[in-house]
Order: C-alpha cells, then sequence, then structure tokens
C-alpha cells in the first residue's frame, strides 16, 4: 500500500474511534474530548429531519425551511436561471448544526442550496440539468460539503462547495471534482462515487480508481 493511501486510511480508522468512542491505540486511554464529539451533539439535536414537499422540520417539530423561504428559481451563472425549486427532496444538516444543504426539485432539474441556520437564506451552490441531486457527506469541521449530481445520460459526478466561498450563483460557489481520465470517459462511464473526507480532502473513486481532491488547489491526485 503507497504511503499516502496509508495515511488516508489510518485518518479514515482515526476519526472512526474518537466517533464511536473507543479507546485510541497505543497507551489505551480513551481520546481526549474534541469538537467533533461537540458537533455530532449539535446534529443530533436536529436529526432525523423531516422533510416535505413544503417544509423541512427538525426532530422537536421545529420548521427549518419552508419553500417560500427558497427562490423559485435557481442561478446557474450571471446569464441563466432555470426553475428548479418546486419541492424539497433531501436535506442534511451539518456535523457542528449550523448548516442545512437542502436539494429542490422543479418540473425536470434539480438544485442544491446551502442554508445558514440562523439567517434561513438559501445560497445556490449546485444545480443538474435534467437529472437528480443528493446530498453526499460532509466534512467533519463543516466547512464543505459534497453534492452528487446524476445527469440524464446516465453519469454521476460530484461538486463540493465551501461555506466560507458561497456566491450568488452556483457557477461562483460549486468546485466541480473531475478526475484527470474525466474528458476520455464516455458520459455514461463517469461514475464518481464520495468515500470519506480526510485532513480537509476528499477521496472518491471513479470506476476502479481511487483519487484525492483537494478543494484548496483544485487539485486532483491518485490515491494509489
Amino acid at each position: 500500500m503507497a504511503p499516502r493511501r496509508l495515511s488516508l486510511v489510518l485518518s479514515i480508522a482515526t476519526a472512526a474511534l474518537v466517533l464511536s468512542g473507543c479507546p485510541s491505540p497505543g497507551n489505551g486511554e480513551p481520546p481526549p474530548t474534541t469538537e467533533t464529539a461537540d458537533t455530532s451533539e449539535s446534529e443530533a439535536a436536529l436529526a432525523p429531519l423531516e422533510v416535505g414537499d413544503e417544509q423541512i422540520r427538525a426532530a422537536d417539530g421545529a420548521v427549518l425551511l419552508s419553500m417560500e423561504d427558497v427562490s423559485g428559481t435557481i442561478r446557474a451563472d450571471q446569464q441563466a436561471e432555470f426553475g428548479a425549486a418546486e419541492r424539497f427532496q433531501e436535506a442534511s444538516v451539518s456535523p457542528d448544526g449550523a448548516w442545512l444543504a437542502v436539494v429542490t426539485t422543479g418540473a425536470a432539474h434539480s438544485a442544491g442550496w446551502l442554508v445558514r441556520m440562523e439567517a434561513r437564506q438559501p445560497r445556490p451552490a449546485a444545480f443538474q440539468y435534467g437529472g437528480n441531486i443528493t446530498v453526499g457527506p460532509w466534512s467533519d469541521d463543516s466547512q464543505r460539503l459534497v453534492f452528487v449530481q446524476e445527469g440524464p445520460a446516465g453519469g454521476r459526478t460530484l461538486t463540493v462547495v465551501d461555506a466560507e466561498r458561497l456566491g450568488e450563483t452556483v457557477e461562483a460557489s460549486a468546485i466541480p471534482v473531475r478526475s484527470p481520465e474525466h474528458d476520455e470517459l464516455a458520459p455514461e462511464e463517469r461514475i464518481y462515487e464520495a468515500l470519506a473526507w480526510s485532513n480537509g480532502e476528499l477521496l472518491f473513486r471513479v470506476g476502479e480508481e481511487r483519487w484525492v481532491f483537494d478543494p484548496d488547489s483544485e487539485e486532483v491526485r491518485s490515491s494509489q
């Protein structure tokens, strides 16, 4: 196993131990209290979410977001807007409970939004023309999120959104994740899968190939 891949595996395994509350290997002592433990409690206070066509509610019944809060169209860029917000399809709370990731659908398109809980003002984050969007994994620090986009041709791609770099359009907010071989693949062969976040980077897979995406530099490298 290459050193980089081993590092990623160890990072993921360590995170799993912290989240499960198991003792850390080596000294037999329980892991110290971390921010991850606190943020999990924040998320747990709101989940499981109840996602209806018109409203998203927390576990206690409180309304987190209504369709009235969402624009009827999403701005893909400075020139184009599309209707993709007739009903809620999916929602996910960030680990720290401060953000809500939302997917809406229209007659033919899907949109992804990020919403700061205290503001209830959805910001455009992802758009799929003639296809579907689902919510992928949050990073442990709640700064970044993956939206999974399925196109009409059958492919599946990934978009990373940084909560600290949101713009007024999808183009300004979305960071497309693309392997170096992306353009060589037929649309139906572009099947991306988000595996995990580790040290601020996204581990993902396309077919049998595994890659690492750095959102800061927007560079992709092999995890082998």
